[in-house]
């Protein structure tokens, strides 16, 4: 350590305070303002440390607050979300906001609850990887117009929308008492002429006079699609449609699940691009990379290590931060499922999108990461007014390594973020940083980054009006005003750390722990504390009071600093700290009693530190048996689940029925929708007519079935010698086709392909003189999201074309179809299944008659009590359903799931059906996705079960499974509820579906 100069200083003690800010507003409300450094919620400048979760790849309400306590416990205090409108609106001018997971209300009650801001981001057009970004299906086919447009076709389809979810935003603002803090105007739309008669301004212009109409005063937001246009900034060009607070979208990792040396880079130009096109705004990451989707065929999200890894955290994250961004919303944190027909074609059933908070609730090591630097930002209120300083390889003697500083212009402290010029490296280097501080310059020595780390290293840093660290080379994880002012330091074991506090000279000092702390240079201004961080906490206890904690990083991962108060704006003197279990969901005080709620896997030491008024702790409810410290702390124990064993039953019993009865040609059909339109609203035109596409009759989501007949060119069919089928329902969507009973082919799908063609051969002794049918089962994989051509959200779903072929090399005029049939869901537009809503169900006749469905009475005749891995021979569909019972006990959490397997060169179509909601699509044939997880609510933890799994060859070699059996992915002793009565969301079967056969 080499201390430079340490001269006399004055500078006024700082106490934590939350002074009034006064920053710009919309002119609606001052309770949201914001400038050029931060955004600020009741004239208190906050650092907004947000995530995204969608609460419809969750459809269990409950469900909704273990998420958002446990993004809470981990250093978040927003969440962003979607509000879909293809979710709430099954038909035109209806809507749900009510029914099961529509209830968004509960959603905002949930978060306020939590402790968390909400923005809100409800699209229109919202992308997200869902069908049709989120329009409306009854609106994707044509009536939107020219979408994305000020069109008035798309502006009266649009806007009603707005207006009803808004009704319930404005509720929710938190000028009404709620969480919402700031709204979105559409998404990722570019603005590329700025122009005032520009019709993307126009169209934002439109938004904008939506919510004003509706009464949202909260600020303004966008997300730019990365740096690849300059849109809706007051900073740049504002010819309308403008928003308050412009958003950057930023996924920079270049990752690879399946080579981790590529990628890795990180941006040095966000500082930039934020001076140039906002410099009157904070600096805003609406969306930055918390994960990344895959898509069919690719990897499952489990084996994408470099995505998955702690390090991206540490090194991305810190990296914003040095760049003066004080706003940032991690996409995805918490990813979920995209069960029923949810998803677009570019990704399958999940969405676990390697997000710091797993699909199955349970907690990343990257979340623990994310914590260090949520909890840091929390306690940092200087990090929330700084200017740039400086930043490059000449702060260190290594060149490198690059160090942002930045610094604030009130305090004049200082954050020096460290990383790797070069971030991809796994070389371990040690340095030399120069630092400025009140009482001069210093050189921190012995600074060391392994491989893909970061650190930030403050200087003149404010704890509390009687303790200000002067420098500090080991990580700050948080600290806390309490009878005696805490805090947290953390480091990989062996690394080095300096520390001083200001002012502060001679004090003396007790270690309680493995690492040892010893005094160097000093001064009569300050003393210079040195440690090699060792294996676990240690703790100190110094003479004027203030006690640190000295943390190895996966002891960190373990710190949590629940909060005493539910404001999302957490204060030093707010929280209290806990060290040792798996989660800390929340904490509140007593009388002398510390009560905490939280989860353990295993039993481990339970250690509070809060004001020494405090005697007892509880722990789920619990009297915990404690020990106080000689440093002030109480040491107990809190169980885990080791010792509970879970026992899952084996999945027999089943009974199975025929699922495509319409492949015989005495199928009754008089009942469907007769094909008969020659003309669409659908932008692109068909190839052959009647026009086939399934929404021109009602259908969107799910599989459908068509039935075309035909007869012979003239007397006889003889010189029929097969058809031409062009199929458009999305990436990987196979489908197949029987003549007269008998199958004549299909296509598997391809992952890289819009559509798929298939010549369907013909054999003559197949053929009859008239009447011949021509009998199609097609898979689905949802409508397009924007940004595929020809027309974005709006292309055709179903048959995009059917023509017969003749021999002769088609000398012989062939015939035309002379009739179409066509069945999708049962009810098409109606959404007869409110609860689960009008994205669960397709059109599969097991489906169509409920036999998903709780309650299905199975016939005794016409079912049998074949499995799924006895299989299906040739083409053919099975539905196969089995009952079992759950009895998990109360205090546990258990991530559920199914785990599926095939032989090689398998080729189906598999939907899988728990309690009624469909919440597996598995394709054997492409991949990747084996294992899926159903949360409580959807699975009943503790009573009856109802699982269906429909068996589809999409060939005539037949399939089977090789596995079908329950899996748990861990176990915790939790203090929160998950043995709801969840009837509510599982209506049963009824008998009521006949007419949709």
């Amino acid at each position: 350590m080499r201390l430079s100069a340490l001269l006399s200083f004055f500078l006024s003690l700082l106490v934590w305070r939350a002074s009034t800010v006064s920053g710009t507003s919309d002119g609606n409300t001052t309770l949201v303002t914001w400038d050029e450094y931060s955004l600020s919620v009741r004239g208190e400048r906050v650092f907004i440390f947000s995530g995204e979760f969608h609460y419809h790849r969750l459809p269990v309400p409950e469900m909704w607050l273990d998420v958002l306590q446990k993004l809470k416990a981990n250093g978040y205090n927003a969440v962003s979300v979607y509000f879909l409108w293809n979710y709430h609106s099954a038909s035109e001018g209806v809507f749900d906001f009510e029914t099961g997971a529509h209830d968004i209300q509960r959603f905002f009650d949930y978060a306020k609850q939590a402790g968390v801001y909400i923005i809100a981001r409800p699209g229109p057009y919202i992308n997200g990887e869902t069908t049709a970004g989120g329009f409306a299906l009854w609106a994707a086919n044509g009536k939107l117009g020219d979408a994305r447009t000020s069109d008035e076709t798309y502006h009266q389809a649009w806007l009603p929308w707005i207006l009803e979810v808004a009704k319930i935003l404005k509720a929710n603002q938190i000028t009404e008492g709620g969480p919402v803090i700031l709204h979105q105007n559409e998404n990722e739309l570019q603005e590329t002429v700025h122009s005032a008669d520009n019709t993307l301004v126009l169209y934002m212009e439109q938004i904008i006079a939506a919510y004003a109409e509706a009464g949202i005063v909260v600020p303004s937001s966008s997300n730019e699609k990365g740096m690849r246009s300059m849109s809706w900034s007051t900073d740049y060009e504002d010819v309308g449609g403008a928003v308050n607070v412009y958003g950057l979208d930023s996924y920079p990792g270049g990752l690879s699940c399946t080579d981790v040396d590529t990628g890795f880079e990180v941006l040095h130009t966000y500082y930039e691009w934020f001076q140039n096109y906002s410099y009157t705004q904070p600096e805003y990451f609406p969306e930055f990379e918390g994960g990344w989707f895959e898509a069919w065929g690719g990897s499952f999200y489990d084996t994408c290590t470099s995505e998955l890894s702690p390090q991206f955290a540490d090194v991305f994250y810190k990296n914003n931060l040095g760049q003066r961004v004080t706003m940032q919303s991690l996409y995805m944190s918490f990813g979920g499922t995209n069960w029923g027909h949810f998803p677009a074609p570019v990704v399958y059933t999940s969405y676990d999108y390697s997000a710091p908070l797993r699909e199955t609730r349970q907690i990343r090591d990257k979340l623990r990461q994310i914590k260090l630097i949520g909890l840091f930002t929390r306690v940092s209120a200087d990090l929330r007014k700084t200017v740039m300083e400086g930043n490059g390889t000449t702060y260190t003697n290594s060149s490198s390594i690059w160090t942002w500083v930045i610094r604030n212009p009130d305090t004049q402290a200082r954050f020096y973020v460290t990383q790797q010029a070069d971030t991809s490296t796994f070389d371990s280097v040690k340095f030399d940083l120069n630092v400025t501080t009140s009482a001069g310059a210093v050189t921190l020595s012995d600074i060391n980054l392994d491989g893909r780390q970061s650190k930030i290293i403050v200087t003149d840093y404010t704890i509390s009006s009687s303790t200000t660290l002067l420098f500090s080379s080991a990580e700050v994880l948080t600290y806390a005003n309490l009878d005696v002012d805490v805090i947290a330091f953390y480091l990989d074991v062996g690394q080095v750390g300096h520390f001083a506090f200001k002012d502060a000279a001679n004090l003396t000092f007790t270690t309680y722990g493995s690492t040892s702390l010893t005094t160097a240079a000093s001064s009569a201004h300050s003393t210079v504390y040195t440690y090699t961080q060792g294996t676990g906490v240690t703790a100190v206890k110094f003479s004027n009071g203030l006690v640190a904690y000295l943390l190895d990083r996966d002891s960190a991962w373990y710190f949590w600093a629940p909060p005493t108060t539910s404001d999302p704006n957490v204060k030093p003197d707010q929280h209290i700290f806990v060290q040792g279990p798996y989660l800390v969901r929340n904490a509140s005080v007593e009388g002398s009693t510390v009560k905490l709620v939280g989860d353990n896997e295993n039993t481990t030491t339970l250690e509070v530190f809060a004001d020494s008024s405090i005697k007892t702790v509880e722990w789920n409810g619990n009297k915990v048996s404690v020990k106080k410290t000689a440093y002030g702390s109480l040491v107990g124990s809190a169980p885990g689940a080791e010792d509970v064993e879970v026992s899952l039953p084996t999945l027999d019993s089943w009974k199975a029925q025929d699922s495509i009865p319409e492949i015989n040609p005495a199928y009754d059909d008089s009942l469907w929708p007769v094909c008969n339109h020659t003309t669409t609203l659908n932008p692109v035109a068909p190839l052959t007519l009647p026009v086939l596409y399934s929404p021109d009759y009602g259908y969107h989501a799910g599989i459908k079935v068509y039935r075309g007949r035909f007869d012979g060119p003239t007397t006889t069919a003889a010189n029929i010698t097969g058809a031409n089928v062009t199929v458009q329902n999305g990436y990987a969507a196979g489908w197949s086709a029987w003549l007269n009973g008998e199958y004549v082919g299909g296509s598997l799908g391809g992952t890289a392909d819009v559509s798929s063609t298939a010549v369907l051969p013909f054999n003559s002794s197949s053929l009859k003189a008239t009447d011949n049918l021509l009998t199609l089962l097609l898979d689905y994989t949802g409508h397009d999201e924007d940004d595929v051509s020809p027309a974005g959200t709006q292309n055709p779903r179903g048959i995009l074309g059917a023509s017969l072929i003749t021999e002769n090399n088609g000398s012989i005029t062939p015939p035309n179809f002379t009739s179409w049939r066509i069945r999708g869901n049962a009810g098409g537009e109606a959404n007869i299944d409110p609860v689960r809503g009008p994205l669960n169900e397709g059109g599969l006749y097991a489906e169509r008659m409920g036999w998903h469905l709780p309650g299905y009475p199975v016939p005794t005749t016409d079912s049998s009590t074949d499995s799924p891995l006895d299989g299906v021979a040739g083409a053919a569909g099975r539905f196969y359903l089995t009952n079992f019972t759950l009895d998990l006990p109360a205090d546990l959490d258990v991530p559920l799931g199914l785990q599926l397997g095939s032989p090689a060169d398998t080729a189906a179509v598999v939907h899988i059906y728990m309690n009624g909601y469909q919440f597996g699509h598995y394709l054997p044939h492409y991949g990747p996705q084996e294992v899926f997880p159903f949360p409580p609510g959807i699975i009943n933890n503790r009573g009856l079960n109802t699982l269906g799994i429909n068996l589809w060859s999409l060939t005539d070699a037949g399939a089977a499974l090789d596995t079908v059996q329950l899996i748990s992915y861990g176990k915790y002793r939790s203090g929160f509820d998950f043995n709801s009565d969840w009837s509510y969301l599982q209506p049963a079967w009824k008998n009521d579906r006949e007419k949709y056969a």
